[in-house]
């Protein structure tokens, strides 16, 4: 073999690897020349298949993945039997597939389904009377946000009237429905919501003296508003009525319905009066 062809053998060869030095450094370093670390990753429990709302979390329904370490939430689970425990927990809300498992997402202890977990550590839950008019004709549903209004109508001397009495307040159940992904309308008699302390003690003195009723708003809107009362002089576009009131009849008559005129008709004759605490009546006397 000739000497200038070993020469080229000798040069191709170390120019290949030096090919592969190069691209291995450029292949293991970061866009800033910094080293690749490899990421660390731990064992986490998640759905293996869907999982409803209420329904009991077994091994069957539960797989263990490895999870990056820095991105893992609190309450996860290492390991199945961990987040089985006895056989009794139930899902607090739908678990999609390959979602991690937290302790947030099942029951505590005994299976208890309940909707204290979904409560701020400050906020109580509250439940109101509705029905199908008053509860925005069953299309509210838990995770949904209302405003609650007041409607009073007192006696005789005061007309109805309605206030606003808390806004933008979350709806944790309805019914016995504390599912957030439940996406059909329900009649039912009642619905929970959070609240603060404060808002659940004016809802409780709301419910004793008139009809509440649920707004539905828009989960985006978080806006407070103030209203005025809203009387029946209100119940109008803003055109100028006439009010028309119903005739009295005159002190001391006869009861019986008024004249077609509209008018009293005055006593005729000798009048006796009897007061029997603080309604008094009057008898006509013959002559």
């Amino acid at each position: 073999m000739r000497k200038s062809s070993l020469y080229m053998l000798v040069a191709a060869v170390v120019l290949g690897l030096l090919a592969v030095f190069f691209a291995r450094m450029f292949v293991l370093k970061g866009p800033e020349g910094a080293q690749v670390a490899q990421v660390q990753t731990v064992p986490a429990v998640v759905a293996s298949a869907p999982i409803a709302f209420g329904e009991k979390i077994t091994p069957e329904k539960l797989t263990v993945v490895q999870w990056p370490a820095a991105g893992i939430p609190q309450g996860s689970f290492q390991r199945v039997p961990d987040a089985v425990e006895d056989g009794e927990k139930v899902a607090l809300r739908a678990i999609d597939a390959n979602e991690l498992i937290t302790a947030k997402a099942i029951s505590g202890e005994a299976g208890r389904l309940s909707a204290s977990p979904l409560l701020g550590k400050t906020m109580r839950a509250i439940a109101l009377p509705i029905n199908e008019v008053a509860g925005s004709g069953g299309f509210v549903v838990p995770g949904d946000r209302v405003d609650v209004f007041l409607t009073r109508a007192p006696d005789d001397e005061e007309l109805p009237y309605t206030d606003l009495v808390v806004q933008a307040v979350r709806v944790l159940a309805v019914g016995q429905t504390a599912d957030v992904g439940s996406d059909k309308p329900s009649v039912v008699k009642s619905a929970t919501v959070e609240v603060t302390p404060l808002q659940a003690q004016r809802l409780a003195l709301a419910m004793t003296v008139g009809t509440l009723t649920l707004s539905l708003r828009n989960l985006s809107d978080e806006s407070k508003v103030r209203l005025q009362t809203a009387q029946i002089l209100d119940l109008n576009d803003g055109t100028v009525t006439r009010v028309l009131r119903k005739p009295r009849a005159a002190v001391g008559s006869a009861a019986g319905p008024a004249p077609a005129g509209g008018g009293a008709v005055a006593p005729s004759g000798p009048q006796v009066q009897i007061v029997r605490g603080t309604k008094a009546e009057s008898y006509g006397v013959p002559r």
